[in-house]
């Protein structure tokens, strides 16, 4: 894995994985980076081994994340109030 596929399992940009990596492996039991290999990479598997362990895994939702079980603004249902509410007012022309 590279830098940037280690950034999107954390759920963070590239410079702050880059940051706390040594913190990850010196108190967290992160896996080291493959030796002698530049640009560094990481064993897919020994990553993915590491990110399942409940004590390890990203908290919460990605901040990216628009899906519309983790916002009720976004539920079909509210969108087809807020539908309903704007057709309401404006007409349904733009429909």
């Amino acid at each position: 894995m590279t830098l940037a596929d280690l950034a999107a399992a954390f759920r963070r940009t590239v410079p702050t994985t880059s940051r706390h990596l040594r913190r990850l492996e010196d108190e967290q039991g992160f896996p080291p980076a493959l030796p002698g290999r530049k640009p560094k990479l990481w064993s897919r598997a020994q990553v993915e081994a590491w990110l399942r362990d409940p004590r390890h895994a990203p908290a919460g939702p990605s901040p990216a994340a628009n899906d519309s079980a983790l916002d009720p603004a976004f539920s079909p249902d509210a969108i087809a109030a807020a539908s309903a509410r704007l057709a309401g007012r404006y007409g349904a022309s733009h429909v």
